[in-house]
């Protein structure tokens, strides 16, 4: 997904209805302080994904999937697709961990914050990751979030603050692993 600095949330499907994107619900994530990884919606709890500015202001924040984690990547490099391998094969010593987020239903969302929990979001699909750092489309054309079938239960969150693995290669990584 596209931002340009906004912050996104990572919840289940069954506290989306708490969530309505209104300026009093999004002030008050812009005033959590940088090592707070969730924040209480509803009777439940939605992850905290607040882009590194010292990766860009600006860019992707690519979705993937395997077996047993959900991983958001905010990379730089050139080639970009060597930024994105290199972040996704980080270890994930020494990540701050965040705290566990609960997904009952096995509906994991992932969105910007800015929106109500009550639009309609594709289903992740598996596809290839853009091969520059400026979308190849109009940035507005990007989705706004996206959906996950995962295993019912809670996700530890992992956060990888701005890394530079080389000189050419910088990244920011959030890892939800079952908890």
């Amino acid at each position: 997904m596209w931002t340009t600095g906004a912050q996104f949330l990572v919840m289940d499907k069954y506290f989306l209805y708490a969530w309505r994107g209104g300026d009093d619900q999004v002030g008050a994530l812009s005033e959590l302080h940088w090592s707070v990884t969730a924040t209480e919606v509803g009777t439940g709890w939605a992850a905290v994904v607040a882009t590194d500015g010292t990766v860009s202001d600006k860019g992707w924040l690519e979705v993937f999937q395997n077996r047993r984690t959900i991983a958001i990547v905010q990379a730089q490099g050139e080639p970009y697709s060597r930024a994105l391998g290199k972040a996704l094969a980080y270890p994930a010593d020494g990540d701050h961990m965040g705290d566990v987020v609960p997904v009952p239903s096995g509906d994991m969302y992932f969105f910007n914050a800015a929106l109500g929990g009550d639009s309609d979001w594709p289903k992740a699909k598996a596809g290839k990751a853009p091969v520059s750092w400026e979308p190849a489309t109009d940035a507005t054309e990007a989705p706004t979030g996206l959906r996950f079938d995962v295993p019912r239960g809670d996700y530890q969150l992992q956060v990888r603050w701005m890394t530079e693995p080389d000189d050419e290669t910088c990244f920011a990584r959030w890892l939800f692993t079952p908890a």
